[in-house]
């Protein structure tokens, strides 16, 4: 067995593999991976986040990498949408609701349990003894501050508890506000039971407007925008996009460099808003023009599909849990590398961090992520057990 077949995505018996999602995961993967080290070279800099002499395109684009997140939650609304989606179209047997949360238990919950214990471990041997911790780490009740912390994480409720970044390891907030959506999916995918696709869209777009309306409310109640109801228009793009691909709307006999265009001009516009701080009622509709031109774009369609996208886009969630204190500690060895011109240092940083950070994650998908794709593992280790455990006499 080589080295790609173990860093293969495990397909769940009765799933397509669909190579574009894969390499749209890819995308959001490193669009996240260039805004931390963006965020934490220009902590060790001193600059704060528009310093002068470190502007233009390449600290903008840097900078519009944090849109990758809800560029993984659009996904995420496309992935959970298709099979309830082709129940209620008759395109599918019924989704049971049982084996739909036992799978996201056995899939998801133990490599995010393993990661929290390598936080613990990385927390105690590292960030307690490093400066830009002292407040957190370097007290006496360290250990209970951290145990506190963590034990909060495990039930992915720093956001609601707390109204702040999960700590230590602070992107699992985004991880929270997915496993909400998780739960609510099947509630949510009723949408679906609408007959008349004009209703139906209509229904999706207003659920993509509904953050827009309440914001008034979600500024009375700050909290909140820890909750779904925070991040609900993006998983909504994703229903959106579900519906217009089952329905034969997004068609790939058709492909042109138009659509190539199309996929580019909403990375730019990405990066145009994100310098100009607009809010998000833009974004869901670039994620869905995105979307299709993955689907649509000649090139694109190409590109996304490539074996080493769509592997780099299926280790995303073990390279999203680790690579926030994997930056933290690689910075103190590539720091030696600056040239002190900001954006050359931000390629230079991007990709020795980038190339380290996804082949150690890559091992770390192969021995913490991957076994647990197969759907059967339960049953593996528990017959396992069983050889083991000698007969009663």
């Amino acid at each position: 067995m080589n080295l790609y077949s173990h860093l293969t995505r495990v397909m769940t018996k009765g799933r397509v593999f669909v190579p574009q999602i894969d390499g749209l995961r890819c995308v959001a993967i490193t669009a996240v991976l260039a805004y931390h080290i963006r965020a934490i070279i220009a902590w060790h800099y001193g600059v704060n986040d528009t310093p002068t002499g470190t502007d233009g395109l390449v600290n903008w684009t840097f900078g519009a990498g944090c849109k990758g997140v809800e560029l993984f939650f659009a996904i995420s609304g496309f992935i959970l949408g298709v099979p309830f989606a082709r129940q209620y179209l008759g395109q599918a047997e019924p989704v049971r609701l049982k084996n739909y949360y036992l799978r996201r238990l056995t899939r998801l919950e133990p490599p995010y349990v393993i990661q929290l214990f390598f936080v613990l471990l990385v927390t105690w041997l590292f960030l307690r003894h490093q400066p830009s911790h002292i407040e957190l780490y370097q007290q006496p009740d360290w250990l209970t501050h951290t145990l506190r912390h963590l034990g909060v994480s495990l039930f992915y409720g720093s956001g609601l508890v707390y109204h702040a970044y999960p700590q230590p390891n602070i992107v699992l907030w985004s991880l929270e506000i997915e496993v909400q959506f998780y739960l609510l999916a099947p509630l949510l995918a009723r949408v679906f039971q609408i007959s008349s696709a004009p209703a139906r869209r209509m229904t999706i777009m207003s659920l993509i407007l509904l953050p827009m309306a309440l914001e008034p409310v979600m500024a009375a109640f700050p909290w909140l925008g820890w909750t779904l109801l925070g991040k609900v228009q993006f998983f909504m793009a994703g229903f959106l996009f579900c519906d217009l691909y089952l329905n034969g709307h997004v068609r790939t006999e058709n492909r042109n460099h138009l659509w190539d265009f199309y996929f580019l001009a909403a990375i730019a516009a990405v990066v145009g808003f994100s310098r100009a701080q607009a809010k998000y009622p833009f974004l869901p509709w670039l994620w869905l023009v995105m979307f299709t031109a993955a689907f649509r774009g000649k090139i694109i369609f190409w590109l996304l599909g490539q074996p080493l996208l769509t592997t780099i886009g299926g280790m995303c969630y073990t390279i999203y849990m680790y690579h926030w204190l994997m930056i933290f500690g690689l910075i103190r060895l590539t720091i030696k590398f600056s040239t002190h011109i900001f954006w050359l240092d931000l390629l230079i940083q991007f990709v020795v961090m980038s190339a380290i950070i996804i082949a150690v994650c890559a091992v770390l998908f192969a021995l913490f992520e991957r076994p647990f794709m197969q759907r059967d593992w339960p049953q593996k280790i528990q017959a396992w057990i069983s050889r083991k455990t000698p007969a009663k006499a």
